[in-house]
């Protein structure tokens, strides 16, 4: 039995791509009358824009995903209050791809990324109007907790199949540092005022200007 592999590239920054190869004989039980779906389950550092998702499936190049959990784009992870998100896609060819993002990290003094782990995904044949039972609900309702499992359980034959990889998945992610905040926040305030003062002092000129043409043809 061929292994089912996963990757992510790039490795580092704030954008990246889950690529997930699936070898001919997934698909052929897929033609047997089974349902064949990839499921991730992502940390809170990280997320998927389901707008993002929406736009690949109108322009032809993706399927439809079901997504549990928070989908806020703007949220650092601070502000983060669910724990993992889970996606579920259906399997439609050998390779599986999406993009996601990681949100910005809690900011660290020891080091200029934030180095997270994503978990690999795993594989799950739905199979209906089967004689055999030997789903492991336990299994099933762990890798969507604590979420509703999606599937008819009393129905349908479903097992599970982990994907594998040569190393952990881990992506590193820039963090800002704390000890720069002495010196950032004052820049900050500087610009924020030398701003308001040109944009006031433009604004002053503006209407002056139509006065000062008035007086003169008078």
């Amino acid at each position: 039995m061929q292994s089912l592999t996963t990757s992510i590239t790039p490795l580092q920054g704030f954008h990246f791509t889950f690529q997930d190869n699936i070898p001919g004989q997934e698909k052929v039980e897929q033609s047997a009358g089974c349902n064949v779906y990839v499921l991730h389950r992502f940390p809170k550092d990280v997320f998927v824009d389901p707008y993002e998702l929406e736009q690949r499936v109108l322009d032809g190049v993706a399927p439809t995903f079901k997504i549990w959990g928070e989908t806020d784009l703007e949220l650092p992870v601070s502000s983060v209050k669910e724990g993992s998100s889970v996606l579920l896609g259906p399997l439609s060819a050998g390779v599986l791809e999406f993009p996601f993002h990681a949100r910005y990290p809690i900011p660290l003094s020891n080091d200029t990324h934030a180095t997270i782990d994503i978990q690999k995904p795993t594989l799950i044949s739905v199979c209906k109007n089967t004689q055999s039972r030997d789903t492991n609900h336990q299994v099933l309702h762990a890798l969507f907790s604590p979420y509703e499992v999606p599937f008819d359980v009393n129905e349908s034959q479903i097992s599970t199949r982990p994907f594998t990889h040569d190393s952990p998945l881990t992506i590193r992610v820039p963090a800002g540092n704390p000890n720069h905040i002495q010196f950032v926040e004052p820049i900050t305030l500087l610009a924020v005022f030398v701003s308001v003062y040109y944009i006031g002092r433009a604004m002053w000129k503006s209407f002056r200007r139509p006065q000062q043409a008035h007086i003169k043809q008078e």
